[in-house]
């Protein structure tokens, strides 16, 4: 440096010198790699209710009016009502249903299978092999993958001759009502 004349190689130091420890994304981690992307609940994971109006109980406590999520229990024996990750109601099932012949489809072994029911199999396995390459390279990025639709639908009525909230649930082939007093 001569009489305060910067020469064009330390300028372009100066330059770079920012740039090196603070780099343009302040984590180091581009938008999918963050753990809110990576170990976050699928959104469409369970079938969302619409709670139109308020629901009273006994004690004065009250569900506001709005979108839950309504999941079934792994025993099968209650419906969770919950908001924002967060469980806001537990509903016993008083009944449930299985389309038997999806379950038969589902765990019948080989020699029962119609070559229909065969070939849908092989299938469904190429498939899947398929889904697990992607699945694979979607984990490079963090990004969670789309995932196959399924039916899912959820509904609450309220029935005036009993006085109960009637809630039908709905996913994949499995059914399940469960009900409340008011």
């Amino acid at each position: 440096m001569i009489d305060g004349i910067v020469t064009p190689a330390l300028r372009d130091i100066d330059y770079l010198a920012p740039a090196a420890p603070y780099p343009v994304i302040p984590s180091g981690l581009t938008v999918h790699q963050g753990s809110i992307y990576r170990y976050s609940i699928p959104t469409d994971e369970q079938p969302p209710l619409l709670i139109p109006d308020y629901i009273p109980d006994h004690n004065g406590n009250f569900i506001a009016p709005g979108y839950y999520q309504l999941a079934l229990s792994d025993d099968r024996e209650f419906l969770y009502l919950i908001e924002s990750k967060e469980l806001r109601a537990i509903v016993p099932v008083f009944k449930l249903e299985e389309n038997k012949s999806e379950v038969r489809k589902l765990y019948a072994s080989k020699k029962e299978l119609t070559k229909d029911e065969k070939r849908a199999r092989a299938k469904k396995k190429r498939k899947d092999k398929m889904q697990e390459i992607i699945n694979k390279k979607y984990t490079v990025t963090g990004a969670t993958p789309p995932q196959e639709y399924e039916h899912m639908e959820a509904t609450i009525d309220y029935v005036k001759e009993g006085g109960y909230y009637l809630i039908k649930y709905e996913k994949g082939f499995i059914r399940a009502w469960g009900a409340f007093k008011r």
